[in-house]
């Protein structure tokens, strides 16, 4: 939740500057300056709330640099809020309106407006002619691949003998660029027995909004999605970043990443073809401190017999993707993934699981960039093609 002044003043006067989270700060990391650590951040949220020093270009800079990642707040023995802080600060201090938040607001918030954008896209895609509109107009760089868009069902019921109903949440981006979790995640839910509710009316989950400091926009789109979803069934997010936006948020609805879900279903009716490979996973923050639920990832890919599961080395460290990071920060943002492109390399990564949209669109730029042939995939993709389903 967004903190009144006086309750941001009070959450962050229970730091008690141990300084035990610096290590697990990517920014303190890179940078070494206190003012670009947890503690530090801290210490300027508490003077600037009581006015003992100014909100300030170089305030809202250090801000800024932050990515949410949250790491410090798994590290702190007190319990800080560090999360909360954040948001609330950047509501209270840090609201911008930039130009590529102008631009992407109306497509955040009517899901209608980007599936009729993404076509053209993804016919410029499939006529080769993508690199040229990049060639064209720089900002289209930033674009990934883009998946033949869906429109969605309400409703696909179970395959197998029915054991549940759950809601799927769609998100934004995900919705946009990776609409083939969303089916495999459909596949593997009607396998093991549960009908699939895609409620029309659902929007984005708020957390871009939130990250820019635009708590009003958030909220609306929250309380949008608070009125699309059934509360007597479980909403189960693809993107980690979604969900623990919404769980932290939505409080009127259960939210669960859909590993968590998946890893308590009663798998006995599912056949899974082997396979003789080794998959490394990459923790995506907002699943590791947020949900806290970054071993059901783990778990369930382990159900793929004879698949050697490994942790990807440097989990710890967020990978840049932070939501909207990559396009705020990039000089930060582009510092952080090539640690992940060194793990990968040296590692010989040839597949890559990760649960969140925002870190698997950043890191496969990167691999493009770098021209590494590794496969990005969400872990249930993985095991929904192991279980027959196609793209």
């Amino acid at each position: 939740m967004t903190l009144s002044l006086k309750e941001l003043t009070a959450e962050a006067d229970r730091c008690v500057a141990c300084g035990l989270c610096l290590p697990h700060c990517p920014t303190y990391r890179k940078t070494g300056s206190e003012a670009d650590s947890p503690r530090g951040r801290i210490q300027l949220i508490r003077a600037v709330s009581q006015d003992i020093l100014p909100n300030s270009a170089r305030f809202k800079e250090h801000i800024d640099l932050c990515l949410s990642c949250r790491s410090c707040e798994s590290a702190c023995p007190n319990s800080v809020s560090y999360g909360t802080l954040v948001d609330t600060t950047r509501a209270l201090y840090i609201k911008k309106e930039s130009l590529w938040l102008t631009v992407a607001k109306p497509f955040i918030r009517h899901r209608a407006l980007s599936y009729i954008c993404t076509w053209p896209l993804w016919l410029l895609s499939k006529a080769k002619l993508l690199g040229a509109l990049k060639r064209i107009v720089p900002a289209a760089k930033l674009l990934p691949a883009i998946s033949k868009p869906i429109a969605w069902k309400a409703l696909y019921p179970a395959t197998k003998p029915k054991h549940g109903a759950v809601s799927l949440f769609l998100g934004c981006a995900t919705n946009a660029f990776d609409n083939q979790t969303l089916s495999a995640s459909i596949y593997v839910l009607n396998a093991l027995g549960y009908d699939v509710h895609v409620p029309t009316a659902q929007t984005c989950c708020g957390s871009i909004a939130r990250q820019a400091g635009d708590a009003v926009e958030a909220d609306a789109l929250l309380a949008k999605n608070g009125a699309s979803f059934d509360r007597t069934m479980p909403i189960l997010s693809t993107a980690s970043g979604c969900g623990a936006g919404l769980q932290d948020y939505l409080t009127t609805h259960q939210v669960q990443d859909i590993s968590t879900f998946l890893i308590n279903c009663d798998w006995s009716v599912a056949e899974i073809t082997p396979l003789q490979q080794r998959i490394f996973v990459q923790d995506p923050c907002s699943l590791r401190n947020g949900l806290k639920a970054q071993k059901a990832v783990y778990d369930l890919l382990k159900k793929i017999p004879t698949a050697d599961i490994q942790a990807l080395p440097g989990n710890g460290q967020c990978c840049g993707g932070a939501g909207a990071y990559s396009i705020t920060q990039p000089e930060m943002a582009n510092t952080l993934r090539d640690d992940k492109l060194t793990a990968m390399q040296s590692n010989q990564v040839s597949i890559l699981a990760t649960s969140n949209i925002g870190c698997s669109l950043h890191i496969t730029k990167g691999l493009e960039n770098a021209g590494m042939d590794i496969d990005v995939l969400h872990p249930v993709q993985i095991i929904a093609k192991q279980m027959g389903f196609r793209a």
